[in-house]
């Protein structure tokens, strides 16, 4: 890292901070590269710099050049350089590109937590608030009851029912006939790649899913619980290792990818993992929740569901919400910079704290031992972390009752 100097080296006393520029010698003893400072000209460090030569915009609205400090246009022509904590392998300041992948790393963890909430409140909500409700999928094709169309109503109403009831009975004609052919395809596939033993015993198996798709098919409407299909869906990802389940899901899609492609990869990835286990506490809550007075006196005078759930379900269940998400942004931020350390996460040409370990990692042990600066965004997580634990915990006891009184 460039030493900054406060005081005056001839006389003692405090002035403008200054550097000196650094140069390369030979170590005639070692034959090793060495980097001392030339004492000869001092450059003094200024405050909002102009770079036309370095333009950026913020938020790709605003076009700017000032930057918050640097030494002048002197100085860069004279090969000066401030480097606040160092530079990693390539000679990039490594301030600089913490700062760059804060913004990675954190937004990362953020949106993921948004997806996320949006997710688990959403599917939670629908299971809590649809458990006992049975959701046909396809009807019945020999049932007279799937091919006798509405004849009660106004005209319109009769027209409108007929093309519901058709439309109904096409999907479920498309969805058996495409299950057939997935079967189908399925054994075909597997009788090339498989031994006598394996055929047989997937062809036991088909044979048992055909007959139970066809009486369906046939005489029962297929039908689910919402509530089921969400809490089975929660327990297959509750029962997958967590960073195997991530490194499943990251290992699916090509390594070679565009680089913003990979940020909203690992978003999505972050999120669909970490939904369930807010979806199951909401659920629980939602199943308390439209049983109380006030949901029953909603359902009574005619209130819609959706105005139900949107004005008296959901704002009971915002404080946990809240507090959920604060708690696990942390998560998710370790998580990322997880990913990006085994290579798996962001890429080049953007940066995260994750990556710059990674980068730091592949210098061997010399990178820890001759230049320990290197492991400086290791503590950039620890310190975003233990930030948000903490926002997590004030939140949890603002929102806490029995604190309140």
């Amino acid at each position: 890292p460039t030493r900054i100097y406060v005081r005056d080296p001839e006389t003692g006393r405090l002035t403008r901070p200054f550097v000196y520029r650094v140069k390369r010698e030979l170590d005639l003893e070692t034959f090793t590269n060495r980097y001392v400072e030339d004492k000869s000209k001092r450059y003094p460090i200024y405050f909002f710099v102009r770079t036309p030569e370095q333009p950026y915009t913020i938020f790709k609205l605003f076009k700017s050049d000032l930057r918050l400090f640097g030494l002048g246009d002197e100085a860069t022509r004279e090969g000066a350089r401030i480097f606040l904590l160092g530079t990693d392998n390539f000679g990039r300041d490594l301030w600089s590109r913490m700062v760059y992948g804060a913004q990675v790393s954190l937004t990362v963890g953020i949106l993921s937590v948004l997806l996320a909430m949006a997710l688990g409140l959403l599917l939670g909500g629908l299971a809590g608030y649809y458990q006992g409700t049975r959701i046909g999928i396809a009807r019945p094709i020999l049932r007279r009851e799937s091919w006798r169309f509405p004849a009660s109503g106004g005209p319109l109403r009769r027209v409108l029912a007929f093309l519901g009831h058709a439309l109904a009975l096409l999907l479920s004609l498309v969805f058996w006939a495409g299950l057939a052919v997935l079967l189908a395809y399925g054994y075909w596939m597997l009788r090339d790649y498989s031994g006598p033993f394996e055929r047989v015993l997937f062809g036991v198996l088909m044979l048992l899913a055909a007959a139970w798709a066809l009486s369906h098919a046939l005489w029962r409407p297929l039908s689910f619980d919402p509530d089921d299909l969400v809490m089975r869906l929660v327990e297959i990802l509750a029962a997958i290792p967590f960073l195997f389940l991530l490194i499943t899901l990251r290992a699916a899609f090509p390594m070679e990818m565009d680089p913003l492609a990979v940020f909203y990869l690992v978003v999505a990835i972050l999120a669909i993992v970490g939904w369930g286990g807010l979806a199951r506490t909401i659920r629980g809550m939602v199943l308390s929740l439209r049983e109380m007075d006030y949901v029953t006196a909603a359902k009574a005078i005619g209130v819609s569901e959706f105005w139900i759930i949107l004005r008296h379900i959901l704002p009971a269940t915002a404080s946990y919400t809240i507090v959920h998400a604060s708690l696990a942004i942390p998560g998710f931020i370790l998580v990322e910079s997880g990913l990006s350390f085994l290579g798996l996460g962001i890429t080049e040409p953007y940066t995260s704290w994750g990556l710059l370990l990674k980068a730091a990692q592949d210098g061997g042990f010399a990178s820890f031992s001759d230049r320990p600066w290197v492991l400086a965004p290791g503590f950039a997580i620890f310190l975003a972390v233990l930030t948000w634990n903490f926002v997590g915990d004030g939140l949890r006891d603002a929102f806490d009752p029995r604190r309140r009184r």
